[in-house]
């Protein structure tokens, strides 16, 4: 079976912005949907958030599993792809030794210190981005241009380190409920099996 799994962000949890929609959306067309809810999400610390998916969440199949992030969810999707990648060996891409998952999608994401003390466990280092390249077939990263939290320029470093390009939302702010987005047909439109 399909599957597909929405990480949420800072603050949040499976009840905000347009996650219900887009689970109940998803389940209509016959996918397993997990909306994890972490812990501590005010004060989120990566080791936690690991340990807590590593004991809530199955992925029986990987090449039928997407990953949906918001935010925060961005930076935990990448330190997983990244823990379960494989770095090339003498110059040439190399492919997961594990099964890569389908496909990931990056909504309102970040990769690098923003300046928020809550989020640095998940962005204190540089990502290794063949190991997660390695781990995932294919990227989406969907970020607004008017985003209050993260800069536009952060987004579009995102999908240039990915090798992908960016899809904007006009004044979507942060893509969020705030923003006007507890639905998100956008999204729903682009995830395929």
């Amino acid at each position: 079976m399909n599957h597909a799994i929405i990480i949420h962000g800072w603050g949040a949890d499976s009840s905000s912005n347009w996650f219900p929609w887009l689970k109940k959306e998803l389940e209509k067309k016959d996918l397993k949907v997990d909306v994890p809810d972490f812990p501590n999400t005010q004060n989120p610390q990566l080791s936690e958030w690991f340990d807590y998916f590593e004991e809530n969440v199955f992925i029986k199949n990987p090449a039928d599993t997407v990953l949906i992030g918001h935010s925060l969810g961005v930076p935990f999707i990448l330190r997983y792809l990244e823990k379960f990648g494989v770095a090339p060996s003498r110059g040439a891409r190399s492919t997961s030794a594990a099964t890569p998952v389908k496909t990931s999608y990056f909504i309102a994401g970040f990769h690098k210190p923003l300046g928020y003390s809550a989020t640095e466990s998940f962005v204190n280092k540089p990502f290794d981005w063949d190991k997660i390249k390695s781990a995932c077939k294919k990227f989406t990263v969907i970020n607004s241009d008017n985003d209050p939290y993260i800069p536009r320029t952060v987004g579009q470093e995102l999908a240039f380190n990915l090798g992908v390009d960016e899809i904007v939302e006009h004044n979507a702010g942060h893509l969020n409920a705030p923003g006007g987005f507890l639905e998100f047909p956008r999204l729903l439109s682009l995830i395929t099996f």
